[in-house]
Formats: structure tokens, sequence, C-alpha cells
């Protein structure tokens, strides 16, 4: 499985009588992170939080003549410059024009309000056991919460600590290294 991927949410509303018919679109970056269980493949998400790497997108101001889908997307694609997103957002703002000129005949401007979400998703995959071990060299004591490791245990991908599955988590979301020995887990 990758790594990362990226997910991209349009929102669109729209309304008539409005002082001017045109599109804003405003953009926001997130970064989301998972943990994949590898023993059942599950998926824990340890939360999201705004992308401060990158520069904050101005709001894009359209003023659109017409809403054919072939006009909307070169304007949009003008302004953009990447074509799965333009694609997308043109689908999208088309989709409501033709949703609601079909319900009215009136010819009033027409305003939209475009919100573009980019996620970019995060996997770590932790190695998951449920086996009690022998070992001398295993820890028999949870480092975060102190209790004892019984079967419900993770281990820190890079390195050799073991803590309980829930403890890691919530400290994962926190954190992005061993609480032992600070060691990255990517």
């Amino acid at each position: 499985m990758d790594n990362e991927s990226i997910k991209l949410e349009v929102d669109v509303t729209a309304w008539y009588d409005a002082p001017w018919s045109g599109v804003i679109i405003s953009r926001s970056r997130e970064i989301e992170e998972l943990i994949i269980d590898e023993n059942d493949d599950s998926i824990t998400s340890l939360g999201s939080y705004p992308d401060s790497s990158s520069p904050r997108d101005p709001p894009i101001y359209l003023k659109l003549e017409n809403f054919r889908p072939e006009h909307v997307y070169q304007v949009v694609r003008s302004l953009i410059h990447d074509h799965v997103m333009s694609e997308h957002i043109s689908d999208h703002i088309v989709a409501k024009a033709q949703r609601l000129t079909n319900r009215q005949s009136i010819q009033e401007p027409l305003f939209m309000r475009v919100c573009v979400k980019l996620t970019q998703k995060k996997y770590m995959v932790v190695p998951y056991s449920c086996k009690s071990t022998t070992d001398s060299d295993q820890e028999t004591t949870c480092a975060i919460c102190l209790e004892d490791l019984s079967e419900d245990k993770l281990q820190i991908p890079n390195c050799s600590h073991w803590f309980h599955e829930n403890c890691l988590i919530e400290w994962l979301k926190r954190n992005d290294s061993c609480p032992l020995c600070r060691q990255h887990t990517n």
C-alpha cells in the first residue's frame, strides 16, 4: 500500500438574487494521519490538521458568461493549472448550475461559492501482536500508562518497544516518535 494518498472534496453552494453572477472558489489543504494495523488491515485515523507547509491559496473569483461544461473547465483550468482538479471543480459547478436552472426559468444572476478541500492522507503501518512472549528483553509494562502489557499491544515501527494499542494510538496523535527512544515512526 502507498504511504500517502490525496482526497479531493468539492462543496458548491449557489443562489439567485445575487448582486452579480459568478463563482468564488476557496481552497484549503489539510493532512490526515492514519495507522494501518498489519494484523487485520484495519485503519484508525489519528486526526487531521491544516497543512502549514504549503501557503494558503487565495480565493479565485470567476465571472462566467455561461455554464457550458467546456467553457467552465477552460476558465477554471486557466487559473488552477491542474487538469484533474479543474475537471472535478468544473463538473460540480456545471452540475449545480444545471440543477438550479432546471428548477427555475428565471434569468436572475446566479452566484456560487465553491469550497475545495485537499486532504493528504499519510498512512503508517504498525505491526500488531496478541501473543504474550517470554523473551527477557520484551517489555512487560506499557511505558505510557505503566500498566502490565497483556494481549492488546503494538510495536512501533523502526524500534523494538511495545505499548498498549490504545495508549500508542493516543500517543501518536500528538507525537511522531517512540515515547522511550524517540525513534521517528516514519
